[in-house]
């Protein structure tokens, strides 16, 4: 019985990516997006919602609180890697960030990578203080992105 209950628990767990039609933040067109799960971190104040949306063009990271472009160390850091800035932490509002010059060398590593560190600074913290990190899990991310690149009519060799 005790076989029973764990194995429906771990059924039940949340998927960390799903693939989605619905509207890209960054084109507002309606498109194949890989996105993660719901997230929660930190912002300075109480807990900021935080998702991962792969769309035709970019990653958008969209946040329920405003990011603070001034803290200059934020980004995306997968596993051992270089982390790599946002190309503009404002492109649509406040709370969006956006990568879009590194959208495939991110795909490529959150492919091959365990964990990404998203590290943002939110407003307003006053007075400044840091940075907050939130670790992002990649499981399922592989599989995830070959059903994103299967809804977008990709073929295995567009990878």
């Amino acid at each position: 019985m005790g076989v029973l209950a764990a194995g429906a628990v771990l059924a039940e767990e949340p998927r960390n990516w799903s693939v989605e039609r619905g509207t890209d933040p960054y084109s507002e067109q309606t498109a194949c997006l890989l996105v993660s799960r719901h997230l929660q971190m930190p912002d300075g104040y109480g807990t900021a919602k935080v998702r991962l949306v792969f769309g035709p063009t970019a990653l958008v990271v969209t946040t329920d609180s405003n990011i603070d472009a001034s803290y200059p160390d934020q980004g995306l850091t997968v596993d051992d890697n270089p982390s790599i800035r946002p190309d503009s932490p404002f492109p649509l509002k406040r709370q969006n960030v956006l990568f879009m010059q590194a959208q495939a060398e991110l795909i490529q590593q959150f492919r091959r990578g365990y964990h990404a560190d998203l590290t943002l600074g939110f407003w307003p913290t006053w007075p400044v203080t840091e940075t907050q990190r939130l670790r992002i899990d990649l499981k399922g991310f592989s599989s995830a992105h070959d059903s994103y690149r299967a809804c977008r009519g990709e073929t295995a060799a567009a990878q």
